[in-house]
Order: structure tokens, then sequence, then C-alpha cells
């Protein structure tokens, strides 16, 4: 539990995408999300290739900790993240697709994706129904917080966002659902939009 409150926290910081886009612009988020990818695409090459992440650590020896940082990186990486792509690769590809293509929907379908994923893991962890390797809990806790953050932003069609993001949560619509739960959200907001206007 406490490496999950970690990675939770760390999940967090994705907030900073939708307060760049609020008070900054849609060009300086799209230039911020392309420089964190490329980062974040440098990076976990070294970390997926054990014999490259070797080679760094003995050239950074001379500068940090190396194994104080690894620590920390092992400890909120889930299992089945250690030998493929680690969510917040696709937490950026996700962001980036929604702020390109979904712009009027960004900022809430973004921290959707933050907040309501982050309290359906930790809510879910305790929920007594299970569906499959989910919980009726975590679904409601996603649902619930989409749905007033959404409200709170003044969206159209928010019942039906939330419960389209709550829904690809809990089936968990592959690759993963940090990037597909923005994607269905963006898509539904922006294909109703188109329908009624």
């Amino acid at each position: 539990m406490k490496s999950e409150l970690k990675r939770k926290a760390v999940h967090l910081t994705g907030l900073i995408v939708p307060f760049f886009y609020v008070y900054f612009s849609r060009e300086f988020t799209l230039s911020f999300l392309i420089v964190v990818l490329a980062v974040f695409v440098i990076l976990e090459s070294v970390r997926l290739d054990a014999k490259l992440r070797e080679e760094v650590k003995r050239a950074l020896k001379l500068y940090i900790k190396v194994e104080d940082f690894e620590r920390v990186i092992e400890e909120i990486t889930r299992g089945h993240e250690r030998s493929r792509i680690g969510a917040h690769i696709y937490f950026v590809v996700g962001a980036l697709v929604v702020v390109w293509f979904f712009p009027d929907y960004a900022v809430g379908v973004i921290a959707v994706a933050v907040v309501s994923d982050a309290l359906a893991s930790l809510i879910g962890r305790f929920g007594r129904v299970r569906i499959g390797s989910k919980s009726l809990e975590g679904f409601l806790a996603y649902f619930v917080s989409a749905f007033l953050i959404l409200q709170w932003l003044n969206y159209p069609l928010t019942t039906l966002i939330a419960l389209i993001g709550a829904l690809t949560e809990l089936i968990g619509v592959p690759p993963d659902d940090n990037f597909s739960c923005q994607i269905t959200m963006g898509f539904t907001a922006y294909i109703f939009k188109s329908i009624a206007f």
C-alpha cells in the first residue's frame, strides 16, 4: 500500500499538464509534452535495457548515487511494467493526443485521467465487490470523481463522458488505461459535440 501511495503521488504530478494548458497555452502545453515524451523515451530505453543501464550507471557513478534513484523507480513500478513500457509513457502520449485532437476537452479529460485513476486504484484496493481484477467500488470512485471534475468545469455530457472513462478503466482497454481513458473520453466528447452542433 505504501508503494501504491508513492506511485499515485507521482501520478498526481500529471496535473501540471492541465495547469499549463489553462495558465499558458495549448501550444506551450504541446511543446512541453513533446519534450517530456522525448526525455521519458530515453530514460525508458535505459530502464528496459539491462546492459545499457549498467553502462549508464557506471558513467554516472561519479556524479550521483544511482542506486538510490534506481530503488525509488523500482518501488513505484508495478510488476508487469518491469519488462515493458511504463504507464507514464502511455499517459504522456494520451495527453498529447487529447491536446492535439480534442483541445476543447483537454483540461477536463487529463484532470480526470490523473485524479480519477488515482482514486479508483486506491479505493478499489479495499473493494469487496470484485469485477475481474478491479472492483465496483473503484469503478464508482472513478465515475463519481470524473463526474464532479467535469461538472465543475461546466462540460456538457458530463455523465456520459465520466461513464465512458470509468468503463474504460474498469475493462482495462489496451494498450494501457492511462492512454485509453483519455482517448475514449476525448473522442466521445468530440463526437457528441459534432452531432449536437
